[in-house]
């Protein structure tokens, strides 16, 4: 099963978030054409941020539901699919300690893996402590 990039539109993501449909329909009119960097990115990325920062992160279900396609992606998409994965969707996350540091706690291995790459160009928040990262966080 193969995740193919040019399959993430408006349909694949109401059909994995109902609950979002008016929203996501909403902004695929907006685009006007099907963009999934920016579908994906515009919809999911203040969600899950917000909902990171909230104390039940870890039991909620809509967040839960958002990381195992993140680890469906990291498994079965096609490069394009990994590269919105890694460049619209977890960068994002790198924004904020608090989003960085409790998205780690629910990633899947496969996420994880891609998430890593990440290291080799954005500096880690500070305050994480990453034991595999030799780089200096250069941030104040």
């Amino acid at each position: 099963m193969t995740i193919n990039y040019n399959s993430l539109d408006c349909d694949f993501l109401c059909s994995r978030f109902p609950e979002l449909k008016d929203s996501i329909v909403a902004e695929n009119e907006w685009l006007g054409e099907n963009l999934p960097h920016c579908l994906f990115g515009n919809i999911l990325n203040p969600l899950v941020a917000g909902l990171l920062k909230q104390d039940d992160y870890k039991t909620n279900s809509l967040l839960e539901r958002v990381f195992h396609m993140y680890e469906e992606f990291a498994e079965y998409g096609d490069t394009e699919t990994k590269n919105l994965l890694q460049v619209t969707l977890l960068e994002y996350l790198w924004d904020e300690y608090i989003t960085y540091s409790r998205s780690l706690e629910l990633m899947g291995e496969r996420t994880k893996t891609i998430n890593n790459n990440i290291i080799g160009y954005l500096y880690i928040p500070k305050g994480v402590n990453y034991g595999h990262n030799k780089r200096k966080n250069k941030r104040t």
